[in-house]
């Protein structure tokens, strides 16, 4: 696809002054790394996080949404751009976004176009390099940074920040705590114009360092691993083994025998994170904005620990993929409700401007959530697609997941009967047309990734 130049992007973009009555605000919540380890998805039976689940009783929960792309810079250049990884070429965390997204129309360079006061702290891009440049934003704050650290390999694996352990700090040394104090304190600034105020929370981004307390949360006796089932790579075609690495984070984990360990970092890391969602939603709710504010709140991506013997992201499984996401609208939802409807995140972009009284850039082809959020049993002829390097795509139906990789291997799984994707169906005849309907979505066309710093290194050194 190509990319128009911004100052035409722009043109389509009406450049006006807005009133705050005319338009609503946003509060645009990113979480970093977190799954369905919500009490309110039942990702694991001891996740506990009272506010978050809170924050999304306030409207609807999409219980079958997914990232764009199972890794931070796709996933997150996807949903601000409106584009797809196979139309911009950032597949990868590797992929440089910033030559792309300079030139495309981004949500907060829409929004501030069109007379939105745009605020952003911590990470909501994959670096500022991306998209936090003080010119696309009305305030560009960055992430704040925890004072107090100084521990590493602490789980002994020699792993860079693949670790985990209590911190002998406060909980207001930590960045995510001090981005929730900025965050806050605009809340309760007045404004004559609309604002959408983008919070990007870095936890539960490894390493998984934070106070005492919250581990304490989660007696390491008594954690329970994630649902696993030994021998799970067994009917796994080899490029999905490729994406799991087995031998790799999974088989140091069990040697250093760090599983529990492991578990219980996330799980106290969540908490973590949940006190600070449950500050900032309680800011919200007693300031004035409460009942003309917008909340959108979602997760880049999935995460494993352990599941299929694979680690972090970077896979097209469902714990990879699935994310948390949730809308509430003032005057439109209805309080705890749930769509089970597949979708993903290329409907963020055009549900936002829908909802604020904004025009979809042209550039934007995601389908509005607007039918399902006025009624979540609508009907959605829509499947969510997902994609890990060029080529490689997995896709998500109300019932099944197909995933396709670039050689042509093939897994699908039936989540009516099991649901964590045990079992591997994709050489049954008789689902040859599940497969055939949800291939419908893989593009037939992939740009490739844009160079790298370090590819372009790398072929100035072999001259």
């Amino acid at each position: 696809m190509k990319i128009a130049p911004l100052f035409l992007l722009l043109a389509l973009s009406v450049v006006t002054r807005v009133e705050a009555s005319d338009h609503p605000d946003i509060l645009f919540i990113a979480i970093d790394d977190l799954n369905d380890w919500t009490s309110g998805l039942g990702g694991h039976p001891q996740a506990d996080t009272p506010n978050i689940d809170r924050l999304m009783a306030r409207g609807v929960t999409f219980t079958n949404a997914h990232c764009a792309a199972p890794a931070c810079n796709p996933s997150r250049a996807a949903l601000m751009s409106g584009l797809r990884p196979f139309e911009t070429g950032i597949y990868t965390n590797s992929d440089n976004a910033a030559p792309v997204l300079k030139n495309t129309l981004t949500i907060n360079r829409h929004f501030l176009a069109n007379g939105y006061r745009v605020l952003g702290g911590g990470k909501i891009y994959h670096g500022g390099g991306s998209e936090g440049r003080n010119d696309t934003w009305t305030e560009w704050k960055g992430n704040f940074p925890t004072t107090g650290k100084k521990i590493s390999n602490v789980n002994g694996l020699k792993k860079s920040h693949f670790d985990w352990g209590p911190l002998d700090v406060e909980t207001e040394d930590m960045g995510d705590t001090k981005l929730t104090d900025w965050a806050i304190s605009e809340l309760q600034k007045s404004s004559d114009v609309p604002i959408f105020l983008a919070v990007g929370y870095v936890k539960p981004h490894l390493p998984w360092y934070v106070p005492r307390e919250y581990f304490e949360r989660f007696p390491l006796d008594k954690v329970s691993l994630p649902a696993f089932e030994d021998g799970d790579l067994n009917d796994i075609p080899p490029a999905g083994v490729k994406m799991a690495k087995p031998e790799g984070d999974h088989a140091a984990v069990v040697k250093g025998d760090q599983w529990h360990k492991a578990v219980q970092g996330y799980l106290a890391t969540v908490s973590y994170l949940d006190d600070q969602v449950g500050r900032l939603l309680t800011a919200l709710e007693e300031s004035p904005r409460n009942e003309d504010t917008i909340v959108v709140l979602w997760s880049d991506h999935g995460w494993h620990l352990g599941e299929k013997e694979h680690w972090r992201k970077f896979a097209l499984w469902e714990e990879a993929t699935r994310t948390v996401f949730a809308i509430s609208v003032p005057g439109m939802t209805k309080a705890d409700t749930r769509c089970s409807a597949p979708v993903d995140f290329m409907s963020v972009y055009p549900t936002v401007c829908v909802l604020s009284g904004l025009p979809i850039p042209e550039h934007v082809k995601g389908p509005s959530l607007l039918p399902l959020l006025k009624d979540v049993n609508a009907p959605w002829n829509h499947l969510a697609l997902c994609t890990h390097g060029r080529g490689n795509h997995g896709i998500r139906g109300p019932r099944y997941r197909y995933i396709r990789y670039a050689n042509g291997d093939e897994e699908l799984y039936d989540h009516k009967t099991d649901p964590m994707e045990y079992v591997n169906l994709a050489d049954r005849p008789d689902l040859s047309a599940v497969k055939a309907q949800l291939a419908r979505a893989i593009p037939e066309k992939e740009v490739p990734a844009p160079p790298t710093k370090s590819k372009n290194k790398t072929k100035k050194s072999k001259k």
